[in-house]
């Protein structure tokens, strides 16, 4: 018997990775594959389905300030979300982190190079090849990242 080791990220979760370092302040950390258990804490009584989910299922990337509390969940999107399974994980995740008040942005490609940023009150659009509306992108991104932590979510001390 063996074990391998493998990457972390796949290349397109890499290239998304070295996207977000652009786009944040270095006050601001990124880590990849968190368990929702990690950042998260479930305070009153919640349906079942989802409280198994909630200590089985991890997100692409979160994105910390320099003291490690959470500010933006990113999800890095391919054609396998588009099945119904997937697409029901992801509405299990989506719900769990609107209960906590941290904001969630999908990212996808789309289209030969189009990079697709959606929340659920907005979307950019970003060409990788040529760079426009790059800002946009970076904007959506730094907008979250400057919220005031309070505003987001409550805290458990350990």
């Amino acid at each position: 018997m063996s074990i391998k080791l493998k990457r972390l990220v796949n290349p397109y979760e890499e290239r998304m990775l070295e996207f977000l370092h652009t786009c944040v302040e270095a006050d601001y950390k990124i880590h990849t594959q968190v368990s929702l258990s990690q950042f998260c804490a479930i305070d009153s009584p919640i349906d079942w389905d989802l409280r198994k989910f909630f200590f089985s299922s991890n997100v692409d990337a979160l994105i910390t300030d320099f003291d490690y509390r959470p500010c933006l969940v990113f999800e890095f999107q391919s054609s396998y979300h588009d099945n119904t399974e997937a697409r029901e994980r992801d509405r299990k995740k989506a719900t769990l982190l609107h209960l906590a008040r941290i904001p969630l942005i999908y990212s996808r490609i789309k289209d030969f190079g189009l990079l697709h940023l959606s929340s659920p009150d907005e979307q950019a659009i970003f060409n990788l090849f040529t760079g426009k509306e790059r800002e946009k992108a970076e904007l959506l991104i730094r907008k979250y990242c400057q919220l005031p932590t309070e505003n987001q979510m409550e805290l458990v001390a350990w």
